[in-house]
């Protein structure tokens, strides 16, 4: 005598699930939704793709702290034969990230030149001597953060799909927006059944399980990027749990019952699903998870996995 309706194998399986879903038009993004540039975008999923609204940097900026030239201006400058350069036309002082002058096009490292003051000797203040002195010439662009070097005005930044990373809600940044849209995160109702559990804390009287399969569920939906729900314990009712189950399906996207999934007396999860909606699975050929039952609640929308307690935990 079989215990299961029927055992496929798991391609087969995902197979009827997703033909399923793609007939209820359930195989998508659930919704879509704003939410400002922050630390808790980390994990979201792009619901769109984004492009970038300016360049970064979006200005020629030196790349060093040093003095801002003309790289035509060094030409010729060498160790035995160095070049002055008057501060204001030819040469000016600054930082890194600071904007070059217009008629700017390369800077020369602090280290590689010396300041000079009013009389043509050595300086120590860097930032507003009178010339400087360099022994090396230096090419266009040299010490240069051009405009758009990370990223250019209208570039794609990050496709639809994307899960976001830390460094991604930098690109976002710097890529001049400050929210994006994402997907909704799927709401997961977690269902445990069983007229033996009880709540964990409870001084427990032999024969008593303690409840803690849907703790588990619950931070790996959470981990997974979904919003669980962990319902009560119900007993093992089939009437109870058809009820918990339609109130779960009203506002959850995936509900898990969890057990009752293989065919003891009380094993009520296939003939609710059988009562509630479409029966498609019951029974996969992999250890563990054997007795696993997949249904689709059509009518309500909702889609709804079985999950037998085994799963997790054999003696819950």
């Amino acid at each position: 005598m079989s215990l299961y309706l029927h055992d496929i194998p798991l391609p087969q399986a995902q197979s009827r699930l997703r033909e399923a879903l793609e007939e209820s038009n359930l195989w998508r993004v659930l919704g879509v939704e704003p939410i400002p540039l922050d630390e808790n975008a980390l994990g979201r999923v792009t619901a769109e793709p984004i492009w970038a609204k300016v360049s970064s940097p979006h200005y020629h900026a030196s790349a060093m702290d040093g003095f801002a030239v003309r790289a035509l201006s060094t030409g010729g400058a060498m160790p035995s034969k160095p070049a002055t350069l008057m501060i204001g036309p030819e040469a000016q002082y600054v930082d890194t990230g600071d904007p070059l002058p217009i008629w700017a096009n390369a800077v020369i490292p602090i280290e590689n030149a010396e300041s000079l003051d009013e009389n043509g000797q050595i300086t120590q203040d860097i930032r507003a001597p009178k010339s400087i002195r360099i022994r090396a010439a230096v090419a266009p662009w040299s010490h240069v953060r051009p405009l758009g070097e990370d990223i250019v005005a209208t570039q794609l930044v990050l496709p639809k799909g994307h899960t976001l990373r830390p460094v991604d809600l930098g690109a976002i940044a710097a890529s001049g927006h400050p929210e994006i849209k994402v997907a909704r995160k799927p709401k997961v109702a977690i269902l445990p059944t069983g007229t033996e559990l009880v709540p964990i804390g409870s001084k427990l009287k032999t024969g008593d399980i303690l409840e803690y399969n849907s703790l588990v569920l619950a931070a790996q939906v959470k981990a997974m990027g979904g919003e669980p729900t962990r319902y009560p314990i119900t007993k093992d009712d089939f009437d109870l749990i058809c009820e918990q189950v339609l109130d779960a399906a009203q506002d959850n996207d995936l509900v898990l019952l969890n057990a009752g999934s293989s065919a003891g007396a009380e094993d009520f999860s296939a003939k609710v699903v059988e009562k509630l909606g479409t029966l498609l699975v019951h029974g996969v050929a992999v250890r563990s998870g054997h007795r696993v039952i997949l249904d689709l609640i059509c009518r309500r929308h909702t889609f709804l996995t079985r999950r037998l307690s085994e799963d997790l935990a054999p003696s819950n």
